[in-house]
């Protein structure tokens, strides 16, 4: 099986112009996702493909829902487990891997909170890209599936193909996306194994950790200068509001407060949903960033239409250096 996958996919990725075959990304120069108006002209739409005529070949690491939303929100039947508003995908109740000196700052590194639990639920590796919890339509409901993949309630899904589901991570197996999106691969598929975090959380920017309480002088750290709360309670943040609105806004860095302080997670730089760089209609910050860490709008394709920050804009919102 594993030979007749490999050379049917060889065999797609021969008959596609080199253009098809590129990083959907506003870091590549080649990117095919426009980055622009909402989250379907980014990567972060799983029902798309790029592989033109071919795109039915993605139907064997996936179920294609035919919907955007539904493989992270259901309007219906969400997951119980998470506070994460309608959230429809598979979590991992276990634990990760920590920096093994959490005292960088005097502060605890806890394991990942909310606003990170969401995000690695893809991106950890350990759970099929296409693991929801209610399908689209009626009969497509299972709550055993908020915490435990069943590729046999997967399976029931009309549009799975030859019913595979195919977890991000950096295996070139079977099973993974890294059986043809690695550099180790000939098949000329676009890289993604810098999204491929896994469960060891050592190399990567702390989440989870406690954001400092402590500012002024010789303080590493810049005080956010908006705490907000939702109306009727929930998650406290605590925001770099940087147009002084007094609300978060895509565009603005923030710290999570679950009632233990305000942490550092996925979600306090990133925004799944794409954050235009110079106002709306403009194309988005490469990588989900909040705000642009210094890409330049150098001509080429994939960073044309991009707003560039200074280097390091992002990072210098909280780090006081």
């Amino acid at each position: 099986m594993m030979f007749t996958c490999r050379r049917f996919i060889a065999t797609v990725v021969v008959l596609m112009s080199p253009v098809q075959m590129v990083l959907a990304d506003g870091w590549d120069p080649d990117t095919m996702t426009s980055n622009l108006g909402s989250i379907k002209n980014t990567r972060h739409n799983l029902t798309q493909s790029f592989l033109g005529d071919n795109a039915g070949i993605m139907n064997i690491a996936r179920s294609n829902y035919g919907e955007v939303c539904v493989y992270c929100h259901t309007p219906h039947g969400s997951s119980t487990v998470t506070d994460a508003p309608l959230w429809n995908r598979t979590v991992n109740t276990g634990s990760y891997q920590l920096y093994d000196d959490p005292t960088t700052l005097n502060l605890p590194i806890d394991q990942p909170g909310l606003n990170s639990i969401t995000c690695l639920s893809c991106h950890d590796g350990t759970m099929a890209i296409d693991s929801v919890i209610n399908m689209p339509g009626s009969g497509g409901y299972n709550p055993a599936q908020m915490t435990t993949v069943n590729e046999a309630f997967l399976d029931t899904w009309g549009g799975a193909g030859i019913g595979n589901h195919w977890n991000l991570d950096t295996s070139t197996g079977s099973g993974s996306c890294g059986f043809c999106h690695n550099p180790a691969e000939d098949f000329g598929a676009p890289d993604y194994t810098v999204f491929t975090i896994g469960t060891d959380l050592t190399n990567d920017h702390p989440v989870g950790i406690s954001y400092p309480d402590t500012f002024g002088p010789g303080v590493d750290f810049n005080e956010p200068n908006l705490v907000f709360t939702p109306s009727g309670g929930g998650i406290s943040v605590s925001v770099f509001d940087l147009n002084g609105d007094g609300r978060p806004d895509k565009n603005e860095p923030r710290m999570y407060n679950y009632g233990g302080g305000a942490k550092v997670e996925c979600a306090s730089c990133h925004d799944p949903h794409g954050v235009p760089s110079a106002g709306p209609g403009s194309k988005f910050n490469p990588s989900f960033l909040r705000v642009n860490n210094g890409v330049v709008n150098d001509g080429t394709p994939g960073t044309s239409g991009i707003a560039s920050n200074v280097g390091s804009a992002l990072c210098l919102t909280c780090h006081n250096k």
